[in-house]
């Protein structure tokens, strides 16, 4: 196998390379067809890290390897099965990782003779493959998360920035530098909140509107509402006239005070000037997000502001379907179907069944003419089907977008109807249970509900033939009926809504089935 196998970019030179940075292959291993098995050991590597300093063996490699996938996948017989010399290759797996600079290889001393028959390579993720790991697998929750903390950092800034004025009047530099150093952390954090807001606005307004985009863009704004947006609007003049009132004290002899008061007395100068370097660049990030009309505190603002209305928009085009009907979720169980097929000859036999042989169909465009409305689909010519339609429908070939079909009349009167049936049935429950342990023959007439709940405990509780008594629980599990026999085998006629009902002179009885829960 050759790198050009897993890497496209590897063959060939790209003249660009002879004047800008060019290809970097540590992250190679992410775009591998191996790239599961690469990025398991990888994560396995980066896990020993919090415990271990000193690499990992071979073997500790594969062993710790096969748990991390038993952990993964809950099947200890799918891990032997995946970790399998047949299925996985370890070593050549590691070859390429310490060739693309994701890890680093060297060998124990061999002290003993059978350290020499034994194999001593040990590997070391690299600084760089490291920080990348780490940033690949951050989820995009914990950067929220992270910003979820900075709920007060407008004031805290503010508050720090009043504290760094005072000590740097009163020349009390270490105590300055302690101030902004705090000052530094927050502004930093900020920063990496908003980059990560300002990168799912970007991705959520690109493009057609979907539902997790839809998600994004109101949870984004919940986050701002909820975090800084009332505090950005009240500190944010405060700390930028503070900003300008502190800027023509805060010269390179002050920077630099400060600096060395927050290192050792007898550090080097090169160090100081890259230390007030570093300070003055973040006091001018600072200046810039807080001060002046297009700072990037106001400038996120007016992005959370503006996506207002194309939230609003684009919700009201994923609820309004136009009254038409989506086949979304057939087309998805067929597609899914089909890539579960066992052989491409059941594949194409699903699809035939599905979509391909079955007659034309006729679609209803809107005529031309006042006159071709009376013309048969058999006898009119052959229409052109636009992409628009094909995608659209019907709604393509009108000027006005339908409505939605509004089902809730409909659905309030189906509520009233089904309240109004339990009603009559909870009443027709409580005039049978007041009849339960009498004979039918002393039985006044029936109305229609408690005939046909009658009906249906006769059902539940028949007798069979040469029994005298019946006994059985309704389907609900709620009432238990015991219909008896009389011995003398009469017969009696009890009136109902539509005539009258002829049966045996049954002794009915009627009990709660569960008398703890039961309902009269």
């Amino acid at each position: 196998m050759t790198a050009g196998d897993e890497l496209a970019e590897a063959a060939g030179v790209d003249p660009w390379a002879a004047y800008l940075p060019g290809q970097e292959l540590v992250p190679a291993y992410l775009v591998s067809r191996f790239a599961a098995q690469y990025r398991a050991i990888v994560d396995v590597m980066l896990e020993a890290q919090d415990t271990s300093l000193t690499g990992m063996s071979y073997d500790e490699v594969a062993a710790r390897l096969r748990a991390w996938v038993v952990e993964h996948t809950d099947s200890a017989d799918t891990a032997d099965r995946l970790v399998h010399e047949d299925v996985f290759a370890l070593d050549a797996r590691l070859d390429r990782l310490v060739q693309w600079g994701v890890l680093t290889r060297w060998q124990d001393p061999a002290r003993t003779g059978d350290d020499f028959l034994r194999r001593r390579d040990r590997f070391q993720l690299t600084p760089t493959a490291a920080r990348l790991h780490t940033f690949w697998t951050l989820e995009l929750a914990t950067d929220e998360d992270a910003a979820a903390d900075l709920t007060l950092a407008p004031r805290a800034i503010h508050d720090r920035l009043r504290q760094f004025a005072g000590t740097v009047a009163d020349r009390r530099y270490p105590a300055a530098a302690a101030e902004y150093q705090q000052i530094i952390t927050l502004h930093q954090s900020m920063a990496v909140a908003a980059r990560t807001w300002q990168r799912s606005l970007a991705h959520a307004l690109s493009g057609g509107p979907d539902p997790y985009k839809q998600e994004v863009l109101w949870r984004t704004l919940q986050s701002y509402i909820g975090m800084w947006g009332e505090q950005v609007d009240i500190y944010t003049p405060t700390i930028a006239d503070m900003i300008a009132e502190l800027k023509p004290t805060l010269t390179d002899s002050v920077w630099r005070a400060c600096a060395r008061g927050a290192l050792p007395p007898d550090v080097p100068a090169e160090i100081v000037d890259a230390q007030v370097l570093r300070w003055v660049r973040t006091w001018e990030a600072l200046g810039g997000w807080f001060g002046g009309h297009d700072g990037q505190a106001r400038r996120l603002r007016r992005q959370l502001r503006d996506l207002v209305a194309p939230w609003a928009r684009n919700m009201h085009i994923l609820m309004d379907t136009g009254g038409a009907l989506t086949r979304q979720a057939e087309l998805l169980a067929l597609a899914r179907a089909i890539e579960r097929a066992p052989d491409d000859e059941i594949a194409w036999r699903m699809w035939d069944t599905a979509v391909g042989v079955f007659p034309a169909r006729h679609l209803l465009i809107a005529a031309e003419g006042p006159d071709e409305h009376a013309t048969s689909w058999d006898d009119a010519d052959a229409a052109p089907i636009t992409g628009r339609f094909r995608e659209h429908g019907h709604r393509a070939a009108v000027g006005k977008r339908t409505k939605a079909i509004d089902n809730s009349a409909g659905r309030a009167a189906a509520r009233r109807s089904r309240a109004a049936a339990i009603a009559e049935r909870r009443s027709a429950e409580a005039a049978l249970r007041s009849r339960s342990g009498t004979r039918l023959t002393d039985w006044e007439s029936l109305s229609q509900p408690e005939f046909q709940l009658l009906l249906e405990f006769f059902a539940a509780a028949r007798v069979r033939s040469g029994e005298q008594v019946g006994s059985a629980v309704t389907e609900d599990g709620r009432w238990r009926v015991t219909l008896t026999a009389p011995d003398d085998g009469a017969t009696v006629a009890l009136a109902v809504p539509e005539g009258r009902f002829v049966a045996r002179n049954w002794r009915f009885e009627l009990e709660p089935a569960n008398p703890a829960s039961a309902i009269v």
